[in-house]
């Protein structure tokens, strides 16, 4: 696993807390977390900084 599972639970929590329906796959060395099919964000461990980084699709 190449992301910090309780990073991606924080953003199911959240995600269903709005009521947002989204799906999940593993991609790129991570997770993205995809809504109406789109990418949404994803999450992704960085060896240079050691730790994980959440990606925003639009930067």
């Amino acid at each position: 696993m190449a992301y910090d599972e309780y990073t991606a639970d924080r953003i199911r929590v959240l995600l269903k807390e709005k009521s947002v329906f989204f799906s999940e796959k593993k991609m790129f060395g991570g997770l993205c977390f995809m809504v109406d099919e789109k990418m949404c964000f994803g999450i992704s461990y960085s060896k240079k900084l050691k730790s994980d980084n959440l990606n925003d699709p639009d930067w």
